[in-house]
């Protein structure tokens, strides 16, 4: 199949990752998160795999562009500066944002989607792992809210951290994960997902 060039602006976020690092990762995440080959769409109807409520989307990581045209008729494209969407100081420039116009193909979904509802999670010794993002799923997912009863297949999970430490070798996609661990170590020491008996 030709692939056609990303078509989108000049300014974006780099990334020292090659396309054939994120082909790599794309592949290891091409592989259901519950055990049996089961897609836990079915739990859900689907729900994170399209736009549930307006204005609802996904960030691309730095480079993951490089996996689309840009032209994807089942998503809506926008470009946000990083500096004012909550990433890191240090990035410069803008940052896609994509949205469903209608429910994403499962094998073409970007990799904070093929990932969740796990998350990198670095440690205050900076050592990578794997967590339940909770600071997304929560309210939406049941693999997040019913996690005893929903199990993710251990081979999901291994696949997610390889995955993630690839990207994680960018210093850039390294800078967020950070900032997104210190963000769920603050929401999962609140005090109202005690009252409310989440976690």
């Amino acid at each position: 199949m030709l692939h056609v060039a990303f078509l989108g602006p000049r300014n974006l976020v780099k990334s020292t990752l090659t396309k054939k690092d994120f082909e790599r990762v794309y592949a290891l995440l091409d592989y259901p998160a519950l055990g049996g080959g089961t897609d836990c769409g079915a739990l859900c109807g689907s729900l994170c795999c399209q736009e549930y409520e307006p204005g609802v989307g996904m960030y691309l990581l730095p480079g993951e562009e490089v996996m689309f045209t840009g032209r994807e008729p089942w998503l809506r494209w926008s470009y946000k500066a990083a500096k004012h969407s909550g990433f890191p100081g240090t990035w410069k420039g803008l940052i896609a944002f994509v949205e469903c116009s209608a429910t994403c193909p499962r094998e073409r979904r970007p990799i904070q989607c093929r990932t969740f509802p796990l998350m990198p999670y670095l440690d205050r010794e900076d050592k990578l792992s794997v967590r339940l993002d909770t600071l997304m799923g929560s309210l939406v997912c049941p693999l997040v809210r019913r996690a005893d009863e929903h199990p993710l297949d251990p081979e999901f999970s291994r696949r997610a951290l390889l995955a993630w430490r690839i990207l994680a070798s960018d210093p850039t996609i390294r800078q967020d994960i950070e900032g997104q661990s210190r963000m769920l170590d603050k929401d999962q020491a609140a005090p109202w997902r005690r009252l409310l008996g989440l976690f």
